[in-house]
């Protein structure tokens, strides 16, 4: 799904930039630009870049860089620009959201994880982790996923599995093509798993098992 996906990181410190770009460009994204300030990034832009998707590190995110960030998203209209940050107010972070930024992250994230947001970004969701903001209602800020439980013995194992791979963006075709079974299988997996978490849709559902570490789940059985 990530293969070929332009990708131009921001990333203040080098060490940090090679870190990041190991990280992406070994789960097959393309990256094609490195800056240690949105400043940078933004007059790369400017000049023609056109990266598909921009990756910024904000620790502290102050008033400067909020106006850059939106600067960023404004001019790179065709790509999705994700943010790392330390925490935010909710309502710069949903000023952030309005301003078209995709995913607003912690700078602590898991690598996993962190792929993990990025797959969902790239499908077209939003995504802001609990720990900066909440999405809710309209697809902003609102529900709580810290209310959601840890444990997984109310899952069956198929459903475990049928999670992980919505974590990964697969659709219910691809899901019930790599299991061999029938799509309205799938559709049923769906729903009890929505209704087992109290959650309201399959990005919900994707958006936990990233934050539960379910991206990886492989084990088969039924």
């Amino acid at each position: 799904m990530t293969n070929g996906i332009d990708t131009h990181i921001v990333i203040p410190a080098a060490l940090q930039r090679a870190g990041f770009k190991a990280l992406l460009q070994g789960h097959g994204f393309n990256v094609v630009g490195e800056t240690a300030s949105v400043a940078a990034a933004l007059g790369q832009l400017e000049a023609g870049a056109a990266p598909a998707l921009v990756l910024v590190e904000c620790p502290e995110l102050d008033s400067d860089e909020f106006e850059l960030v939106k600067a960023l998203n404004a001019a790179a209209a065709s790509a999705r620009i994700v943010v790392l940050v330390d925490s935010l107010p909710a309502n710069i972070a949903q000023l952030l959201c309005d301003a078209g930024v995709a995913g607003l992250l912690k700078t602590d994230i898991a690598p996993e994880a962190l792929i993990g947001y990025i797959n969902l970004v790239m499908l077209g969701e939003t995504v802001v982790h609990q720990a900066v903001g909440r999405m809710g209602e309209g697809g902003t800020f609102g529900s709580s996923f810290g209310s959601i439980p840890k444990e997984f013995a109310n899952l069956s194992q198929r459903e475990l599995t049928v999670v992980s791979h919505l974590a990964s963006g697969r659709s219910n075709k691809e899901i019930a093509r790599d299991l061999g079974i029938m799509d309205g299988t799938i559709k049923i997996h769906v729903r009890n798993v929505q209704r087992k978490l109290q959650l309201k849709n399959r990005t919900q559902i994707a958006v936990w098992a990233v934050e539960n570490g379910l991206l990886h789940c492989d084990n088969e059985a039924a």
